[in-house]
């Protein structure tokens, strides 16, 4: 999701919620702990932009599709509270739905970004997984990607997730659209749940580095 080839937030995204085309309207859904730790007056529910938003930034949430981001730079922005001094990464979720990510100073980023990544991706409210860009081997899942395909972490980690699509060559598909920085388009398939039950989903990736290794962040959402 991120545009950038690894995740550089040590944890300071929040999910912001926003009415219909109005940017002013964002508002805090869920943030990380660094996140409400970073940024002054956040909290659930608290207005994102009290102090305006920057045209290239409602551009942004204006134009994304689901599954897409971008970089906006917004220096001089006030996020919470905040002044943003360099760029602000969006992504869009769906239903309305945004995350941010908001790059720290070096010296406030954390040694375990694989541990931070996971803890962001797990507090989502999509199904997301990291798998391996090659054979597509979960390497990690959230608990809405467990859900979604019916089984536990012991069924499925270490499982090929082209093996969960019903369409033949979806994951291939999925990774063939997907280029070094920029994230795929969406791609509408059907999942295989472990019980059998065929589910509509539209997949999205995005190839970060996850464990040292090259990675893909590949989300999930019902419906075609």
């Amino acid at each position: 999701m991120a545009p950038s080839d690894q995740f550089e937030t040590a944890g300071c995204v929040a999910v912001l919620r926003i009415a219909g085309s109005d940017a002013a309207s964002a508002r805090v859904v869920w943030a990380s702990p660094q996140f409400f730790a970073n940024f002054e007056r956040a909290g659930v529910g608290a207005p994102a932009f009290p102090e305006g938003v920057p045209p290239a930034l409602a551009g942004a949430f204006g134009r994304l599709a689901e599954g897409g981001d971008s970089v906006v730079e917004c220096e001089g922005t006030i996020l919470c509270g905040h002044r943003i001094e360099d760029r602000i990464e969006v992504a869009a979720l769906g239903g309305g739905l945004f995350l941010v990510m908001v790059p720290l100073p070096a010296e406030d980023q954390s040694e375990n970004e694989d541990g931070k990544l996971a803890e962001i991706l797990d507090a989502l409210p999509v199904a997301v997984a990291l798998v391996g860009t090659v054979d597509g081997t979960i390497l990690w899942m959230n608990d809405a990607f467990r859900e979604l395909l019916g089984g536990s972490e012991f069924d499925l980690m270490g499982t090929s997730l082209a093996d969960h699509f019903a369409l033949p060559g979806a994951f291939k598909t999925l990774m063939g659209a997907t280029g070094p920085v920029t994230p795929s388009s969406p791609v509408p398939t059907a999942l295989k749940t472990l019980s059998g039950v065929m589910t509509p989903v539209i997949a999205n990736a995005k190839r970060v580095v996850f464990r040292r290794q090259n990675a893909a962040m590949v989300s999930l959402t019902r419906g075609l």
